[in-house]
């Protein structure tokens, strides 16, 4: 993600972990940000009460979503394939029984900061794609705790046992980003701006086939970013934003280079939050 413009909580965050504290174990206890968020939502705190004493995402939140058919159709269109095969590929991470393995060994003494297996939702988006565009090359932008990042990595590990391998490069400013992930062959976590670090790996020689932005919501950085990666977009490569909706950066994008574009808004399960776009730019066919 990019360092400049960064929010309040951010350089918050960059102070803490100067003098040995870590902002993570605080997430439980934000109890006035997670109320505000609530009312925000148009929601009553009195209904929300579990979420705002207990839930350990004060933002970032991950939850089911209901619309999974619409998520597979929404695939479908962007890779270009069969909705049935999307709908397969959506549904894959379900029945991945190493996958659940490694989500819930990575969080089990982590309780302060994160639930126990946070549901996937709409990055399960990111995987449908990666599973049928079969990338060698995709760039994420902005890891957080690295559960797409998790996500993406097993995609790309079965893609290589089908004979398409491929490599994830990942961006993020926070020192403590991907935790979830750890260490993978198929990863390098890149801690450092996209702005200064983006162009360095990326060449004419080597193209993007699959980037994902989910770094700091400003149209200027994400506009920055998306230009950069659509300059060394391989032909068949895809574009994607995640909470799409709230810069409208990927929208303009394709108007520009006639891209095709795509999106989906997600349906949350339970939740009171009411839900993010996801949307895809790629070179028409």
């Amino acid at each position: 993600m990019r360092s400049g413009n960064a929010p309040w909580h951010a350089t918050a965050r960059e102070a803490a972990q100067r003098v040995g504290i870590d902002p993570r174990s605080l997430r439980r206890l934000r109890w006035v940000h997670k109320a505000r968020a609530v009312r925000r939502s148009g929601h009553q705190v009195r209904r929300h009460w579990q979420f705002v004493l207990a839930s350990p995402e004060p933002d970032n939140y991950t939850f089911q979503i209901e619309n999974e058919a619409e998520l597979a159709a929404w695939v479908g269109e962007v890779a270009r394939c069969d909705e049935a095969a999307a709908r397969a590929l959506v549904q894959e991470p379900a029945r991945d029984d190493e996958l659940a393995r490694r989500l819930t060994s990575a969080t089990a003494e982590h309780w302060l900061w994160t639930k126990p297996a946070p549901p996937f939702g709409k990055r399960l988006g990111w995987y449908a794609l990666a599973r049928a565009l079969r990338p060698r090359r995709v760039i994420e932008i902005g890891a957080h705790d690295g559960l797409g990042s998790l996500l993406l990595l097993r995609a790309l590990e079965l893609n290589d046992r089908e004979g398409h391998p491929g490599t994830l490069v990942s961006f993020d400013v926070n020192p403590a980003a991907g935790w979830l992930v750890g260490e993978h062959p198929l990863w390098q976590l890149r801690i450092q701006s996209s702005d200064q670090g983006l162009t360095e790996v990326l060449s004419p020689t080597e193209p993007v086939d699959m980037l994902v932005y989910d770094g700091w919501h400003t149209f200027e950085a994400e506009y920055a970013d998306l230009r950069v990666a659509a300059e060394h977009l391989s032909p068949g490569g895809v574009l994607v934003s995640d909470d799409a909706q709230v810069t409208r950066a990927l929208v303009r994008l394709c108007e520009e280079r006639d891209f095709a574009y795509s999106e989906f808004q997600e349906v949350p399960l339970n939740h009171f939050y009411p839900g993010a776009m996801l949307a895809a730019g790629r070179p028409r066919a």
